[in-house]
């Protein structure tokens, strides 16, 4: 594959993402844990963190399009990049039931 400055910036946009995920997932497991936040900061702790997954989401879906587009790789590259955006699929789906578990337990 040659080089180009776009796909320098699409490759580390990539390495950005996989590097922020579980990041994501820490904050999201001290969210859990934190006894002393009333239910107004942890709906708004949640809504901060599905906005970060839908985002990074979002720029994977991107980044990845314009590999398709502009490159020419093979199949199992695209299937790969394919299973990576659909692996934060279930990320938001946790954050969702997580999301119910704590409105049961410390909503109004």
């Amino acid at each position: 594959m040659s080089t180009t400055p776009s796909t320098d910036v699409g490759l580390m946009l990539i390495q950005l993402i996989a590097i922020t995920i579980p990041s994501t997932v820490v904050l999201v497991k001290q969210l859990r844990q934190s006894d002393n936040l009333k239910w107004r900061f942890r709906k708004l702790s949640f809504g901060l963190v599905g906005s970060c997954i839908a985002l990074l989401i979002t720029a994977a879906i991107a980044v990845l399009s314009y590999f398709v587009v502009q490159l020419q790789l093979p199949n199992t590259i695209y299937s790969g990049l394919l299973l990576v955006i659909l692996g934060l699929l279930p990320l938001g789906a946790f954050i969702a039931v997580l999301y119910r578990e704590h409105r049961k337990e410390f909503g109004p």
